[in-house]
């Protein structure tokens, strides 16, 4: 993906040619072994790093005119700091294990870079002019052959929306993840459009129905009409649109049963989009018994004085929080002539049950702070209130 992008960008081709050490990871462009002046006006190598900014394997315009510096601040050729330069003298955990030290701004003129070659070469003549002048032999040996690590990333072109908000550092929570995606229907297929986005390693999507004209009605984006007419299985239809982010989406056209429940052994998370709750009900208690974390989300809609009224619900069930399960999951299967059972539109309550779901779950990995710990959330249509219950 890297090397995609650095090969079709003429800015990037040009640093390239001009002997300048670059790779790009987690959305930042990295340009190692620039050479500085410490306040000891020792020559020192450092690294420079700046948010990405492409459409799909180009890149664009640079969306602003900051950036960050791994090393000791730079110095002028008689020790003084280059104040000018740096904005922030503090840590920014960055990716991974990336922490740089000093959060810089260079405006020149105020204008706008033209592109990742007028950016960096800017940088690149501040910082290291002074050091150059000192003794451009010494600069010059400090350059090293890049080893670049290839970026086995599941995501199909870089995130560069982490790298440009400073999330990407929260990453490593999501690459091990193995996530099942029960029911692929409204709420299900809206949650895939949220965890696509995700670095985990595989999603899961397990539905034996096919997409239909009403399913077009309840589920992110827009299908075509050819589309529609090929009777594809929803998660045929729902893989062919997701692949082109991801590519750990693995379609299963079948409904989990006794018979291939063991499947669901090896996820990491699992989401529960279904309505028939004797189903859900065998599907729970397996993940219980195998304590796999997941996560249930449901919709309750009746009509109320020639309105729509109901609910949309969201339980949570994982390590220690289990108990709650037995008297959140009552009731009987849905019958045939149910409200939901129908072809009322309902799109919007499908995506709220969906984004509720993925802030638990985003919860649950520590992405998000969670002060309230709550198992499950309820809001209500009628009164627009959120009850939280705890286990």
């Amino acid at each position: 993906m890297s090397e995609a992008i650095i090969n079709r960008s003429p800015d990037l081709i040009k640093l390239q040619s001009e002997d300048y050490r670059i790779e790009i990871c987690s959305g930042y462009l990295i340009v190692h072994y620039i050479p500085y002046l410490n306040k000891n006006k020792e020559i020192k190598s450092g690294t420079l790093v700046m948010a990405l900014a492409n459409s799909g394997n180009i890149t664009i315009k640079p969306k602003d005119h900051t950036a960050y510096f791994i090393g000791e601040q730079p110095c002028n050729i008689d020790g003084s700091f280059v104040t000018s330069l740096v904005n922030s003298p503090q840590k920014q955990n960055l990716y991974a294990n990336v922490v740089s030290d000093f959060y810089l701004s260079c405006h020149p003129d105020d204008r706008v870079y033209a592109d990742y070659y007028d950016k960096v070469t800017t940088y690149y003549n501040i910082i290291s002019s002074p050091a150059i002048n000192l003794d451009s032999e010494a600069c010059r040996q400090l350059k090293k052959p890049l080893i670049v690590k290839n970026e086995d990333s599941p995501l199909v072109y870089t995130d560069t929306n982490a790298s440009h908000s400073n999330t990407a550092c929260f990453n490593d929570k999501f690459y091990p993840l193995k996530i099942a995606i029960i029911g692929a229907g409204g709420t299900g297929s809206y949650i895939l459009d949220f965890v696509s986005k995700t670095p985990v390693s595989e999603i899961h999507l397990f539905d034996a129905d096919l997409f239909n004209t009403h399913n077009a009605f309840r589920a992110p984006g827009a299908a075509s009409v050819e589309e529609l007419e090929q009777q594809l299985f929803k998660v045929e239809y729902l893989y062919k649109k997701y692949s082109q982010i991801h590519k750990g989406i693995i379609p299963h056209k079948e409904y989990i049963t006794q018979d291939n429940i063991t499947s669901l052994k090896s996820m990491s998370y699992v989401f529960l989009c279904i309505d028939k709750v004797s189903v859900r009900n065998t599907i729970a208690g397996y993940l219980i018994d195998n304590e796999i974390p997941f996560i249930n989300s449901g919709l309750g809609i009746g009509l109320s004085n020639c309105t729509l009224d109901g609910m949309v619900e969201i339980t949570a069930a994982y390590k220690d929080h289990y108990s709650h399960i037995k008297e959140v999951f009552s009731g009987n299967d849905v019958k045939d002539d149910d409200m939901y059972a129908s072809n009322i539109q309902i799109a919007e309550l499908n995506a709220m049950a969906a984004i509720y779901s993925i802030i638990k779950w985003k919860k649950m990995l520590g992405f998000y702070c969670d002060t309230k710990q709550e198992v499950r959330s309820v809001y209500s249509i009628n009164d627009n209130d959120i009850y939280n219950g705890k286990d």
